[in-house]
């Protein structure tokens, strides 16, 4: 009894971290069987890479290989609503799965000139 307590208590919080992290998930079913991980590292010389083409279902991650960077998506170019990723730290990372098709353009919170788009087809 105890460990299906745990098992709802450890499955509800997977669901609000993802959420949190910018999910355009209200569900958090993923409608890809075979979802892809991209990676974007994060300097305070830009993204890398600064496009990103994924498929609806796939999961971007950034990291910051240095300092302190955050995620903010553009809402006025980008086809859903969704959350910043809030502080990450060197050496840390956040990521976002796409439930949408469209182009989602985002910046960096510390740099602002900084901008990147995730292309979701």
């Amino acid at each position: 009894m105890r460990s299906n307590a745990i098992a709802v208590i450890v499955s509800a919080g997977a669901l609000i971290a993802l959420a949190a992290c910018g999910s355009s998930s209200s569900t958090g079913v993923n409608p890809n069987p075979h979802p892809v991980n991209h990676t974007v590292t994060i300097s305070n010389t830009g993204f890398t890479p600064d496009m990103v083409s994924s498929a609806v279902g796939d999961t971007v991650t950034w990291t910051s290989t240095d300092g302190v960077h955050a995620i903010s998506f553009i809402a006025a170019l980008s086809p859903d609503s969704l959350a910043s990723s809030g502080p990450i730290a060197m050496g840390q990372s956040k990521f976002t799965i796409f439930l949408k098709a469209g182009t989602y353009t985002y910046l960096d919170d510390s740099v602002k000139a900084d901008t990147g788009v995730v292309q979701v087809h």
